[in-house]
């Protein structure tokens, strides 16, 4: 295998196998961190690969294949325009 040899370039100047598109392509986001009355575990999950679809998604406690279940129907899409000013994207309410 080839050493590689270091070189010296200005700030900023240098090329990088990091950009913009990977960073927003590559992964799933996660956020919204809830958890049901039954110890359930529920997150929101955005998917750039599906278009930005954001999903809730759910983990049941004491599951050890730690398996995910779409709470969101296929088509659908959690995120609206409403929640960019500091709604919630969803609410965990008892099933009655």
């Amino acid at each position: 295998m080839a050493a590689l040899t270091p070189s010296v370039v200005p700030y900023g100047e240098w090329e990088s196998p990091i950009t913009a598109k990977f960073i927003t392509e590559a992964g799933v986001g996660l956020g919204s961190l809830s958890t049901g009355l039954d110890g359930s575990l529920y997150w929101l999950e955005s998917r750039p690969q599906e278009q930005g679809r954001n999903v809730v998604v759910k983990a049941m406690p004491g599951d050890a294949a730690a398996t995910k279940v779409e709470v969101t129907p296929e088509k659908s899409n959690v995120r609206t325009r409403v929640h960019e000013y500091g709604g919630g994207a969803f609410v965990l309410a008892p099933n009655n």
